[in-house]
């Protein structure tokens, strides 16, 4: 028997596996950022209801390679204001038990957009890491422009509106195990015409475009800007949600997801806005349907998470 021979082979065997297990490690902790992702949801929106995710399958798949995700549950029908404000109140609860040395990445969809910038410059950086926001309606909705041009803010019908609205947020907050605040859509509404989000960006300006279509500063007081988008309305022709994001998005001026102007979802750092999803498939629905010919909208989140434990966050 050669020893020699059989000690080269235990020696590449033993180096083999270790290489093996190291790499499987790697793999494992992928989507490992050094602070806590938290994806908030946009309009109408909640953590989870019966089982089913705002942001659909996005926390497991970034769990699944080392992830820690939180999802709260902010007002479905606010203001960014109020939102920003009960978003704030959120992570500070979960800094104090987690330790005053974490942040949070903070990646907000559609109204979730303004909401994370809000909790990113009042809560500062001690607080907040980075503040993504995804098909966000950053500049408003050419959509609440005309429909409040449509329907008067001070009558009768807006009246009904924001009554059965509110009301539908009250249930999805009951679902959705947050019964704590009361809805005020006609708030949610007015906030995403352009007077009320011009009004709110002169405000909350850290990463702002510095032109239309532009990108914005990266990092503003210590907090990292993101944003990304889709500006397609039609994607699939089995999407229930698609017929009317065509209809919402027929009264748009540009490419669009069906709810929001590209250029309008700019801020910060612009990955893309070019991307073949609409306002739904943005956060992986309905029930993870999207264009065939497009990136996995799960792989957008995948590609950030990594995005950002590269940048150290």
């Amino acid at each position: 028997m050669n020893i020699s021979k059989i000690k080269r082979f235990m020696v590449g065997l033993v180096i083999s596996t270790a290489s093996f297990y190291s790499a499987q490690a790697l793999a494992g902790d992928e989507y490992k950022t050094k602070h806590p992702i938290v994806l908030v949801h946009g309009v109408a929106g909640f953590d989870s209801i019966f089982g089913i995710d705002y942001f659909y399958g996005v926390r497991n798949a970034l769990k699944k390679k080392g992830a820690t995700v939180y999802t709260p549950n902010v007002t479905a029908w606010e203001d960014a204001y109020d939102r920003g404000q009960q978003l704030i109140e959120y992570l500070e609860n979960l800094q104090a038990s987690l330790g005053n040395d974490v942040k949070f990445n903070l990646i907000g969809h559609s109204l979730g957009g303004p909401t994370v910038r809000y909790a990113a410059e009042v809560g500062g950086s001690d607080l907040v890491a980075s503040a993504t926001t995804v098909n966000a309606v950053n500049f408003g909705s050419d959509v609440a422009d005309v429909a409040f041009e449509i329907i008067p803010v001070d009558g009768g019908a807006a009246a009904f509106l924001d009554t059965a609205l509110s009301l539908m947020g009250n249930i999805t907050d009951a679902l959705s195990g947050n019964p704590e605040y009361a809805n005020n859509a006609m708030d949610a509404a007015t906030f995403m015409t352009t007077p009320r989000s011009t009004e709110f960006n002169n405000q909350f300006s850290n990463g702002k475009p510095t032109s239309r279509c532009g990108s914005g500063q990266t990092t503003v007081d210590g907090v990292n800007y993101y944003s990304w988008g889709g500006d397609m309305a039609f994607t699939n022709i089995l999407d229930i949600s698609d017929p009317f994001l065509i209809f919402t998005g027929a009264v748009i001026n540009g490419s669009n997801d069906g709810l929001v102007e590209r250029c309008d979802q700019h801020w910060g750092n612009v990955i893309s806005t070019k991307y073949n999803l609409n306002h739904m498939d943005a956060v992986n629905h309905i029930f993870g349907i999207h264009h065939i010919f497009e990136t996995d909208p799960l792989t957008l989140y995948k590609n950030h998470a990594v995005r950002l434990k590269s940048a150290g966050l």
